[in-house]
């Protein structure tokens, strides 16, 4: 065979030798040769069944095509999660966890606006020109930044999964941890959304400190404690069923957090759980523990230690802050605003925006929120809804203000004519996890509210 013919015969060897060592199928991956996740018992089947996309394939390229990356996100968790838990995502869909018509309707009653079934139904307002516009806008972009839509704020311990994910995948550092499906979950998951000066914190003893730098919490070794939910916080005595072992779960049942199939208009009428339930009262005939006491005052009134007490409740939207002036406040909850304040301290530029915490899209201006006072040590009374004495907190002392891009007032310390006339609306009733012993003065004073001190004690007007 001539030199040449050899030369060519080895050429054509070599590519068809390399051409076999390179086809696509010897080199294909599967999703766990890059993901190293361990699946749970329960969930123990190929990434693609939840996640859609390819495994497995030549490249990321190929992988990730039709990837659903959040799987138990409410758009997705009917179609994925649906197939196998039919009854829990049905259930859910109707719960308060999920609508959150508890707290929306709440605040959009005081402004006298209409109910809405869900959050998810609060208009989106492109111009703020209205009320409804304004409110709807607070809700969406500043309160609601807790809720199953949204992955939480960039803080180490608020960060968490969308939809089922929230509750049943381990987040922890800002960032998911495993990928074994929780059957029960711990109190650090519920800590991600029940934190800041809302039950939840109080049952750890946690209270928010003030927002001004001054009121800030003192230097450690020279620097500034860490903040794993973003905000620094007062240690105050927890709740004693913390301090005997019990989770939220404990109490939190599961018909309660993801629903029984019922909408509700609010907390009050899904609420399972009550103290009677395990506490068997052995002494009736002691004043305090006498039916006609416990028909009428929850037990909150004389056990609870402290209670979140913040008053005034100033929210301004401006679409072109002095950043100078707001740097002050630079931690107050929304990792988006301490991010926008340190852009402008360090480059000189911020971008005034926040986004639709439904929807994802950005919109014009920034909420920020401070207080006319903040305490714990006061625990005042009113009534719930059902008529019964309980403890109140001041939520609805709202006072919102808007100021467009060319500093236009378009709302100035808006405040309800409600709450103008009739101050008491602005408390509301609710169930601080602060419990402890009973405090004997405060006793007393439910039994004088009642009209039942001078029965039980026999003490005689004059």
């Amino acid at each position: 065979m001539p030199l040449l013919m050899k030369k060519i015969f080895l050429f054509l060897f070599l590519l068809v030798l390399v051409a076999c060592n390179s086809s696509p199928q010897t080199s294909k991956k599967k999703c766990t040769d890059c993901h190293q996740f361990h699946l749970d018992p329960n969930h123990r089947f190929s990434c693609p069944r939840c996640h859609q996309g390819h495994s497995p394939a030549t490249d990321k390229e190929e992988a990730h095509q039709g990837l659903i990356a959040s799987p138990a996100s409410p758009e997705n968790m009917e179609k994925l999660c649906g197939p196998c838990h039919a009854k829990e995502v049905k259930r859910l869909k109707k719960s308060l966890h999920f609508t959150l018509a508890g707290e929306v309707n709440l605040v959009r009653g005081i402004f006298g606006l209409s109910p809405v079934k869900a959050a998810v139904d609060l208009p989106t307002p492109s111009k703020i020109t209205t009320l409804d516009d304004l409110v709807s806008d607070l809700l969406r972009r500043r309160c609601l930044r807790c809720h199953l839509f949204y992955q939480g704020d960039d803080y180490a311990e608020t960060r968490r999964g969308k939809g089922c994910a929230a509750c049943h995948l381990f987040f922890a550092q800002g960032q998911l941890q495993r990928h074994e499906f929780l059957k029960t979950p711990p109190d650090r998951l519920c800590l991600h959304c029940h934190y800041g000066n809302h039950v939840g914190w109080d049952y750890y003893g946690m209270f928010e400190h003030d927002y001004p730098y001054q009121f800030r919490s003192p230097l450690i070794e020279g620097k500034l404690p860490p903040r794993p939910w973003g905000i620094e916080f007062h240690e105050l005595t927890p709740d004693v069923h913390l301090k005997h072992g019990m989770s939220c779960l404990a109490c939190h049942h599961q018909e309660e957090i993801m629903g029984d199939g019922h909408y509700y208009r609010d907390q009050s009428q899904a609420v399972k759980v009550r103290c009677l339930d395990c506490h068997q009262i052995k002494d009736e005939h002691s004043p305090y523990h006498h039916p006609k006491v416990l028909s009428q005052a929850r037990c909150s009134t004389c056990h609870a230690l402290w209670s979140f007490q913040d008053q005034g409740w100033h929210l301004i939207l401006t679409e072109d802050p002095d950043w100078d002036e707001w740097s002050e406040f630079m931690v107050q909850g929304p990792s988006e605003i301490e991010s926008l304040i340190i852009s402008y301290l360090t480059t000189g530029q911020a971008r005034a925006e926040m986004k639709d915490k439904f929807t994802g899209t950005q919109r014009p201006g920034v909420w920020f929120l401070a207080f006319g006072w903040r305490q714990f040590e006061k625990v005042p009374f009113g009534l719930d809804q059902k008529g019964r004495l309980a403890v109140v907190r001041p939520l609805l002392d709202l006072h919102l203000s808007y100021v467009n891009a060319e500093d236009d007032v378009i709302f100035d310390n808006f405040y309800p004519a409600s709450l103008k006339k009739t101050p008491q609306k602005a408390y509301v009733a609710y169930g601080p996890h602060t419990i402890g012993p009973g405090d004997t003065f405060r006793a007393q004073e439910v039994l004088k509210r009642l009209g039942l001190f001078h029965e039980f004690f026999g003490v005689r007007r004059r």
